[in-house]
């Protein structure tokens, strides 16, 4: 029997894999569900209101108080706080009608004039955008009509600007047809939720407010026949996952598969020359350009060359195994090419637009033409391929499903440099939900993740630390299940959840339920309660409110007699933030060892009402590795511990513990007492704490490192008369997180779990009071010499080392 290594102590740091990041993944679904407003917490801001229907943006704005951007009518520039994007609401939808290439165009100029100023924002929430969208209340989850379908490529947009922009808040309001076209009842409900900041998609339906859950959903159960007599037409097929559907479909049931490029094939010797030989004409390209301009162009022809040979390469594997898959060039965004296409072949009986493009570019970097083309790709493909199902009777009877190709980046947001390929994504959902509620199409959208070494992502290493890839056979799979339900509607397809995540994102995605990774990243915001500051690896500050009496732990441990927050509790706290200031490019980490572990005991104390406390963390490189500096302050300035974490590629490991005689217990504890609920009392081992003994929440925070362990080490180390406890050093390794058996060695205490040492535990004194200083830190500041300096000239305030 094997037994499973021990756990990480912090499993999000290393929740992802560089080498091969493939797990299974889950089919959910979305719904609607009712969801009360959060009490306000109004913000003056600085607004501008878009809108390509000048009317009701400009009386939108007038409620606002906002400034206006509409046709005819653009700010150069601004030092607007937040947009609120109306786009084309106001604007019914026509099959294949261009009016959302100049809105999204005008979007895409005012969030650039902005990009900048809120990039380096450090405040949380102070700067916003709120994308408007009119697809009925309910977001288009729903069988009645959807006006503006196409509001569906704001929401995609809104809900990925966060990976390039942290601190921005963002939210996409959807509302129905009478609150869209009323500006006072829209400018109310936008002043509402301009204070609220909680999911991501809201709407309004008939006045009442609805968010989006996500729920798991069963495999579904084949419906349709698929045969040698059925023609299945794949837009973009010719490589990637298009392919690999194509082939599945060809072997599997004898399909006659047609697939689709912009280009003709060339017949070019290039086409099909060696590896070898094809690697020196490329080297003899590049060596023949000159200027800086042909170098582009070289690069950009041989790309397009490697993806045609790539084509070719399909092909020509496909008629050596017999298959029936057929190439055609057809640009899906020119209805004349995709009407041409149809007129030579037999009706489809399966449609896929699979189609699109990625150029993963921050958008501050890209030109708005760049966007709305990468958009275009799905939404003008769609209609254009609908315009042509829908031409003729004899079309429409054959046609079984037709299946739009959507992607997790619509749905949840992309990663850094996606953010108009999430638009496009999440348009296609929309779109699909308008097909089949206006025309009854058979129309589904199923949105993947990254197939494992296969279809346009661009940066494999990237996309991993987002979420995990599916297995190319299990995606065919899935796939070919999904066109044989001839089920409507959205699915989403999800494994893994990584490791490169922002704060705001936790919030937007809350209603994530029955995913595993749920409990995972409900624990990860729980320290966190608001985030106040945020530069993206580099600092993080964030408070949160505990209650004596509120959670076990918050009733076990006393101060004088009094409620107070555990010197464990207050550990986890200083690790659970120090978690989101990684370094650049999120890499593999481990936590090594938490050193210089001040706690001010007096500051511990609860009120009855709550305390709150502030967590600052701020991280820089050092010669030991990646350091986090940690310093959490009560509600009146004062500091409560302060402590200094480093991290590693690898985890610590510990060697055979060589005990010495025990002290004893420390039967009296000073100031200091346990009642012994659930983190032991002086006699006995420490017990055994899980997270649910220690919270009473629905997803309670996992803990790292053993909190009775570390309870019986301060409560060992002696009756505390002063107000200061020391803890040189605590090194966690992977299982650390309950321990058996603690062990008195030299210098410290070692934690044991099945025999094994997990925990390290170097001197813990209770002698003295701070010192040295003022007994304020107040929050983290960035002085002359950047956050670290000013963190370390207030660990010397305080008498500790900030080394």
């Amino acid at each position: 029997m094997t037994v499973p290594a021990p756990a990480p102590v912090r499993p999000h740091l290393v929740s992802f894999e560089t080498g091969s990041f493939v797990r299974p993944v889950r089919r959910m679904v979305w719904e609607p569900v009712p969801h009360p407003l959060p009490p306000p917490s109004p913000v003056a801001r600085r607004l501008l209101v878009i809108g390509s229907d000048a009317d009701l943006a400009r009386r939108v704005a007038d409620r606002l108080g906002a400034e206006v951007c509409v046709p005819g009518h653009e700010p150069e520039g601004g030092d607007w706080d937040g947009i609120v994007d109306l786009n084309v609401t106001g604007v019914p939808y026509r099959l294949g009608g261009g009016e959302w290439r100049d809105a999204l165009a005008r979007t895409t100029r005012m969030v650039r004039h902005r990009y900048g100023a809120w990039r380096e924002e450090p405040r949380a929430d102070r700067c916003c955008y709120v994308a408007v969208t009119a697809m009925g209340g309910l977001m288009g989850y729903d069988d009645g009509p959807i006006d503006s379908p196409l509001g569906g490529i704001w929401a995609g947009f809104a809900k990925c600007l966060p990976r390039e922009l942290p601190n921005l808040a963002v939210k996409v309001l959807d509302v129905d047809a009478a609150e869209a076209a009323d500006a006072d009842a829209l400018a109310g409900l936008l002043a509402a939720e301009l204070a609220a900041w909680d999911l991501f998609e809201i709407g309004y339906r008939r006045g009442v407010r609805h968010a989006l859950t996500a729920l798991p959903s069963p495999e579904p159960v084949p419906t349709l026949n698929l045969g040698p007599d059925d023609l299945v037409l794949i837009s973009g097929g010719a490589r990637g996952v298009g392919f690999a559907l194509a082939r599945g479909l060809a072997e599997r049931f004898g399909c006659r598969v047609v697939v689709t490029g912009r280009d003709e094939l060339p017949t070019a010797d290039w086409l099909t020359l060696p590896d070898d030989r094809y690697a020196a004409h490329r080297r003899a390209r590049i060596a023949a350009a000159r200027t800086a301009g042909e170098l582009r162009e070289a690069r950009a022809a041989l790309k397009r060359e490697s993806e045609l040979r790539h084509v070719a390469a399909n092909l020509a594997a496909a008629r050596r195994d017999g298959l029936r898959i057929a190439y055609e060039p057809c640009d899906c965004v020119r209805q004349e090419q995709v009407d041409a296409l149809f007129a030579r072949l037999p009706a489809p009986t399966v449609v896929v637009h699979n189609a699109g493009i990625d150029l993963p570019t921050r958008l501050d970097r890209k030109t708005p033409e760049e966007v709305v083309r990468t958009v275009e790709v799905k939404v003008s493909g769609f209609a254009a391929l609908t315009r042509a199902v829908l031409a003729t009777p004899e079309r429409r009877a054959a046609l079984k499903v037709f299946c739009n190709v959507g992607s997790l980046a619509g749905r949840m947001g992309g990663m850094i440099g996606q953010i108009d390929y999430a638009a496009g994504n999440e348009a296609l959902s929309r779109l699909g939900f308008w097909a089949r509620n206006t025309y009854g199409l058979p129309t589904q959208t199923l949105c993947w993740p990254t197939w494992e070494r296969l279809g346009v992502i661009a940066n494999y290493d990237a996309a991993v630390r987002y979420v995990s890839t599916i297995d190319p056979a299990e995606g065919v799979r899935r796939w070919i299940d999904e066109l044989r339900s001839g089920g409507t509607g959205e699915v989403m397809f999800i494994g893994q959840v990584g490791g490169a995540l922002v704060p705001t994102q936790l919030r937007g995605f809350w209603l994530f339920t029955g995913h595993p990774d749920l409990p995972r990243l409900h624990g990860l915001a729980h320290f966190l309660g608001t985030v106040e500051e945020f530069r993206p690896f580099r600092s993080l500050r964030g408070s949160i409110v505990h209650r004596p009496g509120a959670h076990p732990c918050l009733t076990d441990f006393t101060v004088d007699g009094r409620p107070a927050l555990p010197v464990s509790v207050l550990v986890e706290q200083a690790c659970s933030v120090a978690d989101w200031v990684v370094p650049p490019g999120w890499p593999l980490q481990h936590l090594a060892s938490v050193r210089e572990v001040r706690v001010r005991p007096s500051a511990l104390v609860l009120a009855e009402e709550g305390s709150r406390f502030t967590t600052s963390a701020v991280g820089e490189t050092t010669e030991e590795g990646w350091t986090v500096h940690v310093s959490i302050t009560a509600a009146d300035g004062a500091v409560a511990g302060s402590m200094r974490l480093l991290y590693r590629p690898e985890p610590p490991s510990l060697p055979a513990p060589a005990p010495v005689p025990h002290p004893g217990a420390a039967r009296d504890g000073g100031r200091l007492a346990w009642s012994g609920l659930v983190l032991g009392a002086a006699d006995g081992p420490p017990p055994t704490v899980t997270a649910a003994d220690l919270w009473t929440t629905p997803f309670p925070p996992a803990h790292g490192i053993a909190p009775a362990a570390l309870e019986a080490a301060v409560r060992a180390a002696g009756p505390v008369t002063g107000d200061l406890v020391t803890i040189d050093r605590i090194v966690p390794c992977p299982g650390a997180q309950h321990v058996d058996e603690l062990l008195p060695v030299t210098g410290g205490w070692t934690g044991m779990r099945a025999g094994e040492p997990v925990l390290f535990i170097a001197r813990v004194t209770t002698g003295g009071t701070f010192s040295g200083g003022p007994r304020h830190a107040g929050g983290l500041r960035r002085g002359p010499r950047g956050d670290v300096a000013d963190f370390r000239s207030q660990a010397a305030r305080l008498g500790t080392p900030a080394t």
